[in-house]
Order: structure tokens, then sequence, then C-alpha cells
């Protein structure tokens, strides 16, 4: 080939791409790709100071790379970070998620109850266990005395002596059932802090699976400890080799919807777990609010029960760094007065929690390595049990294995929502006084809903913007005694023991004459805006652990993103070089 001939096929090509680009250019394509879109978060400053400044501008400049920053909360933030000395006049949405920045500021000495936790109901012959949560301003080296009281006798007591001049304790009391319920219990701080909770009795047994893809004397002795417990109601599914299972008490697979009336499931044999079965409970805690324990008698390897322990197979998660670790001598764990503590020598230790997490054992001396762990899952929990071989001391301490885990289990399967929880607010109302009713659905597919107060006094109820709630205000009774609010749904796929469809719940509240609310004049802690919207609550000077909580639980959400590459400027160097080369090259040669 001659040099002309290569010439004008170097021309040819050279006009042949700039006549490309500029039909490209003319046409311009649209490429769909999927990119992940940055979560809003709002960094409100709700009590204004030089502090509060310079905490929003360390956070602002440390997570707007991560996410877009705004400085008032909007309809589509998926998080809020609050930063003051007290509760704000602004309301939160309650589906926020909200973290707090507490600024300390000037005030009022005193001591006051800012949260009380105490369970919906509990069974017969059970004691009620109280979270209590006090602050204090200015008393240091005081002691502070918290009782709880029931018909006026003294039923349980804590103690806590204050060390820094702004400090917070969350004090646990048990306290004994007295007389017929609805209990009311007053809690009583020595400072002057009062405040009243009403506990109804639980009627019905706990509902517990187990669940063994192979046996397992881990499960096999929790089952037994359970079974002599009158306050369970347990069934079992274990399978003994292939095809060949165990059945009792009235269990369903795991994939089977009929698993929604257990309140609480638990798992072993977990190597012979599969991915169906990690499906199953997966939804079984996030969507029914249930608690699944994993009890492993062996170290998990990859697969789906560490998926399952690490949140979920095919979800993004934290994962939770099991290690095991073996003692010489067996080691009594750690665990909060008065539950019973479980003896091990085989372990596997959580070293990574996620945001949520409550350590129920630990190992004792300075590590204090978490052992029992419940961690949130969408609306439910899921207990690891890192004790692998606690069943073979199950006689040490008059019986602390079966003690343990009887009031453990029985705690997670009264936090378990039921199909139809009912509010009432006041839970104590003078005769003739207004109160207001909030009824919850588990269920998304009710076709009618209907309420009344002891038969004969109808409640209209409203549906709220959060679906499956529902809302209404009535007038108590002018005489004093017990009244009782009944719920009825009917549903188009959840069938009832009332009969198809049909769900029935009820709820005892108490009418008394000259009722008194002893409520705290302060104002609310900044603290309790965290606690109330599952956020965290830090000082100034740990906002690094603000922003790994704001981190792990708020993710960019992925959205697919329309690119036109062709409308970028870069692409004339390459249409101008072509043209200037094709026309120097037919130059050269003397072509026009």
């Amino acid at each position: 080939m001659t040099e002309g001939a290569r010439a004008f096929q170097a021309s040819g090509a050279l006009r042949l791409i700039a006549f490309a680009i500029a039909i490209a250019a003319l046409v311009d394509p649209a490429i769909s790709v999927s990119g992940a879109s940055r979560a809003r978060v709002a960094i409100v400053v709700a009590q204004p100071s030089s502090a509060a400044d310079a905490v929003r501008d360390r956070l602002t400049r440390d997570l707007s790379t991560s996410y877009e920053i705004v400085p008032h909360v909007t309809s589509d933030a998926a998080a809020a970070i609050v930063i003051g000395d007290r509760f704000p006049a602004e309301s939160m949405p309650d589906s926020l998620l909200v973290a707090t920045v507490t600024i300390p500021g000037i005030t009022t000495p005193g001591v006051r109850i800012i949260r009380v936790d105490a369970p919906r109901d509990v069974p017969a012959a059970t004691v009620i266990h109280l979270d209590v949560e006090l602050e204090a301003s200015g008393v240091a080296g005081q002691t502070t005395d918290v009782t709880a009281g029931i018909e006026g006798l003294e039923a349980g007591r804590a103690s806590h002596r204050w060390t820094a001049d702004r400090e917070r304790w969350r004090a646990g009391i048990d306290a004994v059932p007295i007389g017929e319920p609805p209990y009311v219990l007053r809690i009583t701080a020595s400072a002057g802090a009062v405040a009243d909770v009403v506990v109804d009795a639980r009627r019905a047994p706990f509902r517990v699976e187990f669940y063994d893809p192979r046996p397992s004397w881990a499960t096999t002795f929790l089952r037994r400890a359970l079974e002599a417990d009158a306050r369970f109601e347990v069934a079992s599914l274990s399978f003994t080799s292939r095809g060949v299972s165990a059945q009792t008490g009235g269990d369903v697979p795991l994939a089977d919807p009929r698993l929604d009336r257990f309140d609480l499931v638990v798992v072993g044999g977990l190597d012979r777990l599969t991915v169906a079965d990690t499906h199953s409970l997966d939804r079984y805690m996030r969507e029914r609010g249930g608690t699944v324990v994993v009890v492993p008698d062996q170290p998990i390897d990859a697969g789906p029960a560490r998926d399952l322990v690490s949140g979920g197979s095919g979800r993004v998660r934290l994962e939770p760094d099991l290690v095991e670790r073996l003692l010489e001598q067996p080691a009594k764990l750690v665990v909060t007065p008065p539950a019973a503590s479980l003896q091990a020598s085989e372990l596997l230790v959580l070293r990574a929690l996620t945001p949520g997490a409550d350590i129920i054992a630990r190992i004792p001396g300075k590590d204090g390595a978490p052992v029992i762990v419940s961690m949130p899952r969408g609306d439910g929990r899921l207990l690891f049990s890192g004790a692998m071989d606690a069943w073979q001391f199950r006689a040490a301490d008059n019986g602390a294995f079966d003690r343990f885990w009887q009031s453990t289990i029985a705690g997670l399967a009264l936090a378990a929502p039921p199909p139809i929880a009912i509010t009432v607010n006041p839970p104590l109302l003078g005769p003739g006084e207004q109160g207001e009713v909030v009824v919850r659905l588990r269920s998304q597919n009710v076709t009618s809903i209907s309420a009344s107060i002891d038969g004969d006094q109808p409640i209209r109820l409203n549906p709220e913007p959060e679906a499956g709630v529902y809302r209404g205000t009535f007038t108590a009774k002018s005489i004093p005694g017990r009244s009782t609010i009944e719920v009825r749904s009917q549903g188009s796929s959840s069938p009832g023991p009332e009969g198809p469809g049909l769900q029935v719940a009820s709820r005892t509240f108490l009418v008394q004459a000259g009722v008194q609310r002893v409520r705290s004049t302060a104002t609310p802690s900044l603290s309790m805006l965290a606690t109330s919207h599952r956020g965290i609550d830090v000082a100034p000077d740990h906002v690094a652990d603000l922003e790994r909580f704001v981190r792990g639980a708020v993710a960019s959400p992925s959205t697919p993103l329309v690119r036109h590459p062709m409308r970028s400027t870069w692409w004339i160097l390459p249409f101008a070089f072509c043209l200037s080369a094709e026309w120097w090259i037919r130059r050269r040669q003397g072509l026009r």
C-alpha cells in the first residue's frame, strides 16, 4: 500500500470519528446507572450558645462528606441531631431517629424521674421488674432512695449515692404484686419526685417454639427449664436425622405464617440451619416483632447462622466478630442482679456490638467481654448466647441455669407485641374524666375494627397516619372501680381463636376518686428525647461516639441515576483533534 493510500485511509477514519462524535452529541443518549444518594440528616441547635455552635460546626464538618446536612427537621430527613441543654419546644415525628448532644447548663439542684419502664402485664406469681431512670443536678455526695409501693405498702427499693454534679442513674427494682390486678405502682424518690405506673395481669401463657435442625444438648436442657415453669407453653420441632423429626406441643415450620402466634423462638443446631430458615427467622423478628434466641453449642462458621447473628442474610450488616474463648475452669458470668448467674467454660465472645444492643451476661474481670447479648432486629430482637457449655453446670448454685433462662425468656416474651396492643392514657382516671385509647394492630389486613367499654359504651376509633394505629377518646364512668376496654378487629387473612379472621383483645383501667398525678415541674432533659426516638445522648466531649452511631444507623439509599455522557465539554477536544488532523493530512497530500 502506497503512502498516499494510507494517508487517504487515515483521513477517512478521522472524518468518520468526528462525524460519530457530532451525531452522538445530537442524539444525546441517556445511560441509567445505580448510585447511592446521600441521606438527609438535620442538625438542630435547640438552645443557642457558643458551645452548641462549636458542636454543630464539628458535626457538620465530619458528617457532610456522607450525608446532606440541613439546619431543620424536614419531612424526608432520615435522622436528626439535637444540640442543647434541655428538651426542645419543637416536636419531633415519632418515627424519626433522634440523637442528642447535651450541653451542660445552669440547672436547678434536685433529683427527678425522667423515665419508668414497666411491662404491660405480668403472669401470676411473677415479680414486676421496673427500670427507673433518674437525673440529678447539684446533689453530689447525697444519697437518693427510690421505692415502689403498691396499695400503700413498699414492694421494692433501690439506693444510689451521687458522685458527680450532673449525673444519671438507672435503678432496677423488683416489686412483688399485692392485691388484685391491675396493680398501681407508685415510684417515689426521696428527693420528692413521684411517678405512677399501672401493670395488668397476664392470663395467657408465654408461647415458645424450639427449632433444632439437629439435636442439641444446649437447647434440650433450656427447653426442660421452660417446661418446668407453668408460665410457658412450649412447642418443639427437632430433626433427629434426614427427613425424620420429633414434634411436640403444636409446633409449626418456620415458614408457616402461624409462627407469628409464638412470642419467642429458640434455635439450636446452628450448623444445619439453611438460608430459608434464616429468612423466616429474620422476617419473624423484623415484621412480627418477636424474639429469636440463638443458642450455639459449637463455634459458628461462615454460613446462614453467621448471617443471622450478623443482621440477616442479604442485608448490609455489622460483623459481630465472634471469638471463641476456652477457660481452664468454669467462670461465673456477671449478670445484672437479681438475675441468677450462669457458669461456663466454652465461650463465644462478641467483640463488636450493633447500636442498641443490651449486654445480659459478660466475662468477669477487667476484660468484661459480652457473652450473652440482646440485639435489635427491626421491630423485634435477637438474643445471642455465647455460653456454649452452660448446660453442663445446670445443677450448680441451686439450679441457677433454670432460673436464669426462665426469667430472661419471660422478660423477652413480655416485650413481644401482641396482635392487638391497647394503651390507655392516663391509666388512672377520675370519675367522669376524659381519657384516650391508642390501638396498634400487628396485622395490616383489617377490614373493620370496633371498641367499647364494659360492653355498653362504644368508642369511636380514628385511624392515625401510621399504618395499623387507631386513636379514640372516651369518658370514664362516674362510679369508681375497674373498667375494661375491649377491641375487636375483623381481618381477611389472620384467623383468631374467636372465629375466622377475628381478633379480640381487652385492657383494664382504673377509675378512682381524688386521683392526684404528681409530676416533676422541671423541664424534661434532652436525653429523654433520644431515649424516646431510638437514639443516644452524649456529652460534647463524646461527639465521636454519636458520629459512629449515626453512620451505623443511617444508610445512604440506593437510587437510579441518569447520565448523559455526551454533554461533557471534554468531547470538543477529540472532535477538534479529528477535524484538524484530517485537514492537515489532506493538505500534506495535496488533496482538498
